[in-house]
C-alpha cells in the first residue's frame, strides 16, 4: 500500500520512489522539513509570496519559535528578478508555489530554483494546484524538496499527500516529527535503537493511514491508463474557450497557456448577480479576493464547459 503511492507518485514526477513519502498534508509535510533541515546561523530567512495559500504563511510563522525569519518577496511572484532582489546571504529557505491558488498564474520555478542554489538556500516547491493539471518536471526545476497532495487535480481524496526530497537532502535532514515507520527497519521493534529510514522514509512518522492510501492508489492507477499530456491539454483547451467567452476586463487567469494553471478565475463587474445565476443553473464555484473560482478538470464534460461559457456572456457587458 505505501510502496505502491510511493512508486505512483514517483511515475507521475518521473522521480525514484525511495525520493517520495507520503504525508498527511501539506501543512505537516512542510513543518517536518523546515525542522529536520540542519542549521546555519547565518541564515534565518524563510522567503515566501504573500499570494502562497494561507497555510503556508501560518507553517512558516511557527517557524520563528526556533529562530528562523518569515520574509515575503517585495512584488510579482512570477517575475524572476523579483525573487533574484529577495535573495541574499541570510536566506536559509525559498518555499515556491508552482500554480497559484487564486489566480492561476504558473511560477518560473525553473529559475526561481537555479537562483536559489546559487544563493545558497534551500527550495520547496509547492504543485497543489499543478500536479495532473500540468507539466511538472521535476527533473528539469531541480527542487530540494516538492510537496503535493491528493485533494485537487490528482483526485486522490483527502490525507494522501506527499513529499519528495531530492536523494542529496536524505542524509543531511533528521526529522524530528518521527515514529516507527520513520525507522531504518520498523518492524525491529528494538525501543533504545533509532535509526532514520535511509531515504526519504525518513520524514514518515508513525502508523499510516491506509484508507486515503488505497483510494490514492486507485486514482493513481487510472492516471496511468491515460495519456497524460492529452488530458492536460484538453484541460488547457477547455480553458481556452473559457476565456475566449469572457471579456477581457473580467480576466484573472493568464491568457497565456504556458503560463497558467487548471484554475478559471473571473471577476466580473455584477458579481452577486453572477452568483445568483450560477447557483440556479447548478455550477459549482467558489468566490476568493480575486474572483469567481472554477476547477477544470480532466474528466470536466465539453457539455459543462459550454454550459459555464454561455452562461458568462449572458452576463457580459
Amino acid at each position: 500500500m505505501v510502496e505502491q503511492f510511493r512508486a505512483g507518485v514517483a511515475s507521475l514526477l518521473d522521480v525514484t520512489a525511495a525520493a517520495i513519502c507520503p504525508q498527511m498534508n501539506i501543512s505537516s509535510g512542510l513543518t517536518k522539513i523546515i525542522h529536520a533541515l540542519p542549521r546555519d546561523p547565518s541564515r534565518d530567512v524563510i522567503l515566501l509570496s504573500k499570494q502562497d495559500f494561507p497555510t503556508i504563511g501560518f507553517v512558516i510563522k511557527m517557524a520563528e519559535r526556533v529562530g528562523y525569519r518569515l520574509r515575503f518577496i517585495d512584488g510579482d511572484p512570477m517575475d524572476i528578478t523579483v525573487w533574484q532582489a529577495a535573495l541574499d546571504a541570510q536566506t536559509a529557505i525559498v518555499h515556491i508555489t508552482h500554480a497559484l491558488s487564486d489566480s492561476s498564474h504558473l511560477l518560473p520555478v525553473a529559475d526561481i530554483c537555479a537562483a536559489t542554489k546559487r544563493a545558497g538556500a534551500i527550495s520547496i516547491v509547492d504543485i497543489a494546484q499543478s500536479l495532473c493539471a500540468v507539466p511538472t518536471p521535476v527533473a528539469d526545476w531541480d527542487p530540494d524538496f516538492v510537496l503535493g497532495t491528493g485533494v485537487k487535480f490528482l483526485c486522490a481524496g483527502p490525507g494522501a499527500c506527499f513529499l519528495y526530497a531530492k536523494p542529496e537532502m536524505w542524509s543531511a535532514c533528521e526529522p524530528v516529527d518521527v515514529g516507527w515507520f520513520s525507522h531504518e527497519n520498523p518492524f525491529e521493534m528494538d525501543i533504545v535503537s533509532f535509526r532514520y529510514a535511509n531515504d526519504a522514509m525518513r520524514f514518515f512518522g508513525g502508523t499510516p493511514s491506509p484508507a486515503p492510501l488505497i483510494c490514492a492508489n486507485a486514482a493513481i492507477t487510472l492516471w496511468q491508463s491515460l495519456d497524460l499530456n492529452a488530458e492536460q491539454n484538453k484541460i488547457q483547451s477547455h480553458l481556452d474557450y473559457l476565456m475566449e467567452s469572457t471579456p477581457e476586463q473580467w480576466r484573472v487567469s493568464p491568457n497565456d497557456p504556458s503560463r497558467r494553471g487548471a484554475t478559471f478565475v473571473i471577476k466580473p463587474d455584477k458579481p452577486d448577480v453572477l452568483a445568483h445565476s450560477l447557483a440556479d443553473h447548478s455550477i459549482l464555484h467558489d468566490q476568493r479576493k480575486t474572483g469567481f473560482r472554477f476547477s477544470v478538470h480532466a474528466y470536466t464534460p465539453e457539455d459543462d464547459i459550454a454550459h459555464l461559457a454561455d452562461i458568462i456572456r449572458r452576463h457580459r457587458p
